[in-house]
């Protein structure tokens, strides 16, 4: 993307406003224009635009009589000085010379503030890029997946079905030979407690193992590691993203790692009674989710990624922020935010892989796996 100020999007152009309620006053509307240091302020309701005071709107109620504990609406222009946030600093050019105002708010195609830009942006514009609030993603064995809600960038629905055939035929694998290894021990005349015990954790050891020798597990890092780049706002080139941390705090190890701990003293028999255990459960997790889904991130669902998927994640990244200046919603809804997010596609990998894997089972009369 070119980084001329007039080819670029107004997303990358724009500052931070103040906004103000429509159901203020006049009083507090001219406060807050004085703070925005603009001849424009928008009035939102909740944060959707509701109407724009400018200098001149304002002058010309109070020549028409009006008093500063009046609301806002009796000064709002007749036309909006507005603008998308998508648009090009060349057609915010065009508005300015248009409206013959010096400043525009800035909004998407919802009507959502999401700042304002004045005609000395387009001169000099801001060194640090616009971001999304948040951004989230998952490895697949294609390269970095990203999202923010909004947009998507990197493999699309075929990778990310992908990596939930691959996870559970991990799980799957660990299951099938931890289970072999637990009638092995119950042939060998080990009690049923001990040999599930053992079975339990070997299909552990089997799965973070399997899962951190997988080429997805440097991948998994490049993502976490794009992600704290982009939140940072460090510039993203291989040099400054490869000092990324590999452990990211929102990563779905954590909340994994979380269920584990609390289902795993919950089942458990070794407290009794059961509110007392379920109350040790739920206490244990708080305490411990993060800390233990951090360790967990760093030994078995990351490791130093190469420079392959550090390249991956760049792509990624960058492809996500051009998107996400050009989207005309910064809002999604919450269907759109769940599908982005890749777990459907998750699921219905895991899905595919449960339905194989169970009709060879039917085929081949593997009882062990009812």
């Amino acid at each position: 993307m070119s980084l001329a100020p007039l080819s670029r999007t107004v997303a990358t152009l724009m500052r931070a406003t103040f906004t103000v309620p429509a159901e203020d006053t006049l009083l507090v509307a001219s406060a807050r224009m004085r703070e925005n240091g603009a001849e424009v302020l928008p009035i939102v309701d909740g944060y959707f635009l509701r109407g724009v005071v400018t200098e001149n709107s304002l002058a010309k109620a109070l020549a028409e009589g009006a008093l500063d504990t009046e609301g806002v609406e009796v000064a709002f222009t007749s036309v909006e000085p507005t603008i998308h946030h998508y648009e090009t600093g060349a057609e915010a050019l065009r508005r300015f010379d248009e409206l013959q105002v010096g400043s525009l708010v800035v909004v998407d195609d919802d009507r959502r503030v999401v700042g304002i830009l004045r005609a000395s942006d387009l001169i000099t514009p801001p060194k640090v890029a616009s971001k999304p609030a948040m951004v989230g993603g998952m490895a697949t064995p294609f390269g970095v997946y990203l999202t923010s809600g909004v947009v998507r960038a990197g493999p699309g629905d075929f990778a990310l079905v992908t990596t939930g055939i691959v996870l559970s035929a991990v799980l799957f694998t660990a299951t099938i030979l931890s289970t072999l290894f637990g009638m092995w021990l119950v042939r060998r005349h080990v009690s049923d407690a001990v040999a599930n015990i053992a079975t339990d954790i070997v299909q552990l050891g089997l799965f973070a193992a399997g899962f951190r020798l997988l080429p997805l597990s440097g991948i998994h890092a490049a993502e976490h590691m794009v992600v704290h780049a982009i939140e940072r706002g460090e510039p993203l080139i291989p040099s400054v993203v490869r000092r990324m941390p590999r452990v990211h705090p929102r990563c779905g190890t954590n909340l994994a790692t979380g269920a584990s701990i609390f289902m795993g003293i919950a089942l458990s028999t070794f407290v009794q009674p059961d509110e007392l255990r379920l109350l040790l459960a739920l206490v244990c997790t708080l305490l411990f989710w993060r800390r233990l889904g951090g360790l967990v991130q760093y030994w078995i669902t990351t490791r130093p990624p190469s420079e392959k998927h550090i390249r991956m994640g760049i792509r990624s990244a960058e492809q996500l922020l051009e998107r996400q200046q050009q989207a005309h919603r910064l809002s999604p809804n919450i269907f759109v935010r769940l599908w982005n997010s890749g777990l459907f596609h998750v699921s219905v990998g895991s899905s595919i892989t449960f339905a194989i894997l169970l009709g060879l089972a039917k085929l081949l009369h593997w009882d062990f796996l009812n």
